[in-house]
């Protein structure tokens, strides 16, 4: 479902482009296809065939698919995805993540730390101002503690006077913690 246009507008402005690092089911690439539009391109991302197609499935019964380009890597990888897709470096509007593992899947493949922490870096510079990203940070599987720590000490070196973080906790769920980490990119120069 690769996307066919530059995306350019006339005047070099950029259409609008989100990323969904964990499509999984497709929830959040259906939410964000809906939000750039029909003149945007979102880019999904996962490494399993089954959440790919699933997200497939759920975009063509809403006649979306040709705002979302899906890719079978790692969000990792996501600075060259989007290098190979029109205008760079791309202005995100929007990010959004769902840490953890694929519900109803192989429990052993999780997203990581170290991978997490580079699709983060590579995409902190690509935010437009204005723009969110969002990570939904599923603990209690073996790695996500560590994963969540390692984004709590990133987000929480970011310059204040360009960034805001907030930290978002059930306050009364002990099993399976988990956490949503919203990071907005302040208005004003890149």
């Amino acid at each position: 479902m690769a996307h066919a246009s530059n995306c350019a507008v006339p005047g070099d402005a950029p259409w609008p482009v989100a990323v969904d690092g964990t499509a999984g089911n497709g929830h959040d690439t259906l939410f964000l296809a809906r939000l750039v539009g029909a003149r945007g391109l979102v880019h999904a991302f996962d490494v399993q065939p089954r959440a790919l197609a699933r997200t497939a499935e759920r975009l063509a019964s809403e006649g979306l698919e040709e705002r979302v380009a899906l890719h079978g890597r790692g969000h990792e990888e996501l600075a060259a995805a989007l290098a190979s897709h029109g205008v760079w470096p791309p202005r995100i509007l929007a990010a959004m993540f769902n840490l953890g593992f694929l519900p109803g899947s192989d429990r052993s493949v999780t997203t990581r730390p170290e991978t997490t922490l580079t699709a983060l870096e590579a995409l902190l510079p690509m935010m437009a101002p204005g723009g969110l990203i969002s990570l939904h940070v599923y603990a209690g599987h073996p790695g996500g503690e560590d994963e969540a720590a390692a984004l709590d000490r990133r987000l929480a070196a970011l310059d204040w006077s360009r960034w805001r973080v907030a930290r978002h906790e059930f306050a009364n769920k002990p099993r399976n913690p988990e956490r949503l980490l919203l990071v907005l990119r302040l208005p004003g120069p890149a």
